[in-house]
């Protein structure tokens, strides 16, 4: 081995990093040391504030003026700390590049994809330059190695799905040929399947180009599916640093535990009704045979919803559904993006009028317009995926939640004792200490749980969640998805739970629907469709679920 060869790509060293803020500094990393070789693969896991992303944005100095870094960062053995700000404005894309999380906000929405891709490979060209041919050919190159059709560089990034977008980012990620590549959170928000693509791609991609790859998540299963070693970070410091499958099956922190126990394995009877959270359920009750003949609570039948597209030929979001939810059940609809979950789901709300077939609640057909349809919808409530853009920032809590029973005309002199027993309801408590905070003062679990108020204030028999915990961290997610069983139990509530996350519905359904092309292919109690799945398309779904979450193999 050469002495070229032997230094690391790259080497932090007795990390730290300070922000300055109003109320003081903050250390937000503390004698962080790491090291990555060409080829190598490593994960930084934590939750938000642990301090993954400050140190994944420190390795090309992309933080904040606030920040104050200490130690040495040593990129191929030369210190970003200290370089001139040509030489890291050279480093920047040609070394070492970063797929930021979010796609759809890191990409430019006015701009074809195919210019933006474009964009670095120009301002990196050769100082003779570089010919538009070669640019444009670049580009085709690229688009072929994140598996894109060439075709799609003359598309904005609206016309793309998730997943294809997420493949623009790392194809705009290896324009300059760099020898690292940051990934913050590359797979957030995307179907299970379109995942599996993404990480195969990336696993492909430092095997044939021999590069270094940082992955930066919350969900150690996704870590531990790609990358070779998995460093977890607490409170701004590694806690925990092993093999990726060593740090999944066997941790050794605390708060590893804590974020393996957060997403359970799908056919694992210990976490079946069983969140992980601080407040243990206790077991769930033996439901009565008698109550699953009753009559459904809420029920589709040959449900159809049509849209057309830009030529008017017709598109069938919603293709013949038939669908029950009694009182009491928590029903897990899953699927791929664009399968018609949120189109069924809208259309149960009474958001889309059906194109034909029926809706009945509690025996009665759907109302369609009026005070009847007005006082289904309280009946039936929605409860958004993402709580900080369903929140208003300039109100209060208690004007979040006052909100929909003002609506209804159903406050009064007792509107603050409403309140307060749907925060109580939500969770929390004493409700009083909330009333009067501004959602930024709130963590990401108490925004959700905001939420979920505003919709137990208007006392529903329903509650349709739309990826309840797709944004939040991987410990807030269990006690969000321990007050819908709590829910269901004190309060008799029924709830259709949309997600594509099958670790999701093993953990808190009573049924699983799986929707495919609009179609229902499977519907059944969770053990029947997860564990001895009949459809070829759930078989793929539970094949593509990261390592450490998917069915364990018998014997």
């Amino acid at each position: 081995m050469t002495a070229a060869e032997s230094v690391p790509l790259l080497e932090l060293r007795n990390l730290g990093v300070t922000y300055r803020t109003a109320v003081g500094d903050v250390d937000a990393v503390r004698a962080v040391d790491l090291t990555l070789h060409a080829g190598d693969t490593l994960g930084i896991a934590g939750e938000s504030g642990s301090g993954k992303s400050t140190v994944a944005m420190s390795v090309l100095r992309l933080l904040p003026k606030s920040a104050t870094v200490s130690g040495e960062i040593l990129l191929d053995g030369e210190d970003v700390r200290t370089m001139r700000w040509g030489r890291l404005r050279a480093v920047r894309w040609s070394a070492a590049s970063v797929v930021f999380q979010g796609a759809m906000h890191a990409l430019n929405p006015v701009r074809k994809v195919g210019a933006q891709i474009a964009e670095p490979i120009r301002l990196h060209a050769p100082k003779d330059g570089i010919s538009e041919s070669a640019v444009q050919a670049r580009v085709r190159e690229l688009l072929e190695q994140v598996d894109l059709p060439t075709a799609r560089a003359n598309a904005y990034p609206h016309e793309l799905s998730g997943g294809q977008k997420q493949r623009v980012m790392i194809a705009m990620a290896l324009a300059c040929r760099p020898r690292l590549i940051v990934a913050d959170e590359p797979t957030t928000a995307l179907d299970v399947i379109v995942q599996a693509q993404v990480l195969e791609l990336l696993r492909r991609l430092v095997a044939e180009h021999d590069i270094g790859l940082i992955m930066i998540s919350h969900d150690l299963a996704v870590l531990a599916a790609t990358c070779a070693r998995i460093a977890v970070m607490y409170d701004g410091q590694v806690v925990e640093l092993g093999r990726g499958q060593d740090v999944m099956h066997r941790p050794q922190h605390e708060h590893s535990k804590a974020l393996a126990a957060a997403f359970p394995t799908v056919g694992d009877p210990v976490s079946r009704f069983a969140p992980a959270t601080s407040n243990p359920l206790p077991p769930e009750p033996v439901r009565d045979r008698a109550e699953e003949s009753l009559a459904p609570l809420l029920s589709a039948r040959d449900l159809r919803v049509s849209f057309r597209d830009r030529s008017g030929a017709p598109i069938n979001a919603v293709a013949g559904v038939d669908l029950d939810i009694r009182r009491g059940e928590i029903v897990a609809l899953v699927g791929q993006s664009g399968s018609g979950k949120t189109t069924l789901a809208r259309t149960m709300l009474g958001l889309q009028p059906p194109s034909s077939g029926s809706l009945r609640f509690a025996g009665d057909p759907l109302p369609k317009r009026g005070s009847a349809l007005r006082a289904y919808r309280r009946e039936v409530q929605l409860v958004l995926q993402d709580p900080t853009s369903a929140l208003n920032p300039r109100h209060s809590v208690y004007e979040a939640v006052a909100e929909g029973p003002r609506i209804h005309g159903l406050t009064g002199s007792g509107e603050r004792q409403l309140v307060a027993r749907a925060l109580e309801a939500a969770e929390l408590r004493p409700a009083e200490r909330f009333m009067s905070r501004m959602p930024h003062e709130l963590s990401g679990g108490q925004r959700q749980r905001v939420v979920i108020a505003g919709a137990l204030a208007l006392d529903p028999s329903v509650l349709v969640a739309d990826e309840p915990v797709a944004s939040l961290d991987a410990s807030v997610r269990g006690e969000i998805l321990a007050l819908f069983l709590r829910l269901r139990r004190e309060l008799g509530l029924a709830a259709l739970v949309i997600t594509h996350d099958l670790g999701l519905a093993w953990n808190i359904a009573d049924r699983v629907a799986v929707m495919y092309r609009g179609e229902l292919v499977e519907v059944g109690t969770v053990e029947e469709v997860l564990l001895t799945p009949r459809h070829d398309y759930t078989r793929s779904l539970l094949a593509a679920l990261p390592s450490g979450t998917n069915v364990p193999t018998p014997g």
